[in-house]
């Protein structure tokens, strides 16, 4: 395998790790679940589940 092959192969590897879609059902897990959380007035859990589910580091290296 060369080298560029192999870069294409990680490049694939990683648009699919970023761009996977989600299920419905996980999203309206998801939104219970915050919309639970902020009743409860418990804003650092809430935080932490929305950082988990829609991360905002996700970036995609550019080769």
């Amino acid at each position: 395998m060369n080298s560029s092959q192999s870069k294409d192969d990680w490049v694939k590897a990683q648009q699919h790790k970023f761009h996977k879609p989600i299920d419905v059902d996980t999203l309206m897990w998801v939104r219970n679940r915050l919309m639970r959380l902020e009743v409860e007035a418990r804003w650092a859990d809430r935080i932490c589940v929305f950082e988990e589910f829609f991360p905002n580091d996700a970036i995609i290296p550019r080769i």
